[in-house]
């Protein structure tokens, strides 16, 4: 196969993405909720605990993340990543102590997020040319969402046959493998040419320590990361729809989670394309951003509605399809807010990353919170979750105007210079 070919390329992202499964092994627990309760024995509140300790590294993981990757060999980061991660997992899938759990998701933010995120994106724009950057993240996008899918099937299908007799730690090694697996594969196959993310690099990759004070005086920042923690708030509570139908409507522990899981992962596939597709037919994120806000807040209402009840079951998926097709075309405009407000270039980087920390604190929060809620208040604490989820669109959309006003400001600015 020729090295300068697309379809070698395709490959190569491919196998790197793969690495991905480190996001998924902290979020197992919530991905397959049910199963983890039972199989560690501890109450919703102490689940919400753990990833609450993965949000304090996590979250400044995501803003120091791409200090890291300019710093070390992206793909040297990505393979660490994926072996320690694996090796958390390990821990995480023989250990019977809290405690150590919790140590462990402490780890995972600093192995996960920290080490993988910036510099995997910097090994896959290394892939191919400037030309190709569009093809070459769009295939890693598809590529993410179907080894979302592919993962949920194959280890839910484990955990429920084979594997039955170790549950959830069955699976968490499952994915311990496919990490270190993968890990090695991309050490072997993956190219990373240093010279040419020389050449290439720009301001625009970077965060630069000492813009930060500047950025925080910057409106942008504050819209854009208010604007995420909205989006966070929603994808944060998506998670609690798998126990939400086996507490309230008596759908069985594996049946919730291969529903869950298939929406998530499918409509991520394909509201995320839909999104880009009418960002660019329209030329502005606004339109899509409102679209999308309204109707994840008209159809949380809905799905707070609906009478939890086992004969509801299949207008609650109904929702469930609709309510995720609008969420998630937010997804894509997370990132143009910056471009389209006009921000000075070499601020981007910093922008984004004060941005993104802002966005993704609700994981330090979120989870704890919510798992109180259903300790305290049993199934009407699902009442308290959606309504969380629809203040998230609220924040969407208000921000998102806010953004818009400040594009509006940005084009007459530049009619006038």
């Amino acid at each position: 196969m020729k090295k300068n070919s697309m379809t070698y390329k395709y490959l190569m992202i491919l196998i790197a993405t793969c690495t991905t499964v480190v996001y998924f092994i902290p979020y197992a627990c919530y991905d397959f909720y049910n199963h983890f309760l039972e199989t560690y024995n501890i109450t919703d509140g102490q689940a919400g605990e753990l990833l609450s300790f993965f949000g304090i590294t996590a979250v400044i993981g995501y803003f120091i993340g791409g200090w890291i990757a300019d710093k070390f060999n992206p793909k040297s980061l990505v393979v660490m990543s994926a072996l320690l991660t694996a090796a958390a997992g390990t821990v995480v899938a023989f250990s019977s102590s809290f405690t150590v759990l919790k140590i462990m998701y402490f780890i995972f933010g600093i192995t996960s997020t920290c080490m993988h995120w910036s510099a995997f994106l910097k090994l896959i724009k290394n892939i191919g040319s400037d030309e190709e950057q569009g093809r070459l993240f769009g295939f890693y996008n598809f590529s993410f969402g179907l080894i979302g899918v592919a993962c949920t099937y194959i280890i839910l299908a484990m955990m429920e046959t084979a594997l039955a007799k170790y549950e959830f730690r069955g699976g968490m090694m499952i994915y311990c493998v496919i990490s270190v697996t993968f890990g090695i594969l991309t050490l072997i196959f993956v190219p990373y040419d240093e010279e040419k993310a020389k050449e290439r690099a720009t301001e625009e990759d970077k965060i630069d320590l000492k813009l930060v004070g500047k950025v925080l005086r910057m409106p942008i920042t504050w819209y854009l990361g208010f604007f995420t923690l909205g989006y966070f708030l929603i994808r944060s509570t998506v998670p609690y729809l798998n126990p939400y139908m086996t507490d309230a409507f008596g759908i069985s522990i594996g049946v919730a989670a291969l529903l869950t899981n298939t929406l998530r992962s499918g409509m991520n596939l394909v509201s995320g394309p839909v999104g880009g597709f009418f960002i660019d037919r329209l030329k502005s994120s606004t339109k899509v951003v409102m679209v999308g806000s309204i109707g994840t807040f008209i159809f949380t209402i809905v799905l707070m509605m609906i009478p939890q009840q086992h004969n509801m079951v299949t207008i609650l998926m109904i929702v469930c399809i609709i309510l995720l097709l609008f969420s998630y075309v937010n997804s894509t405009a997370l990132y143009t807010p910056v471009t389209e407000a006009k921000v000075p270039f070499r601020y981007v980087g910093t922008v984004l990353g004060v941005a993104s920390a802002i966005g993704y604190s609700s994981d330090i929060w979120l989870y704890n919170l919510c798992g109180s809620w259903l300790d305290s208040f049993g199934n009407g604490g699902y009442k308290y979750i959606w309504m969380l989820q629809g203040a998230g669109a609220v924040m969407m959309l208000i921000t998102g105007l806010l953004m818009a006003a400040l594009y509006r400001k940005a084009k007459e600015s530049e009619k006038t210079s």
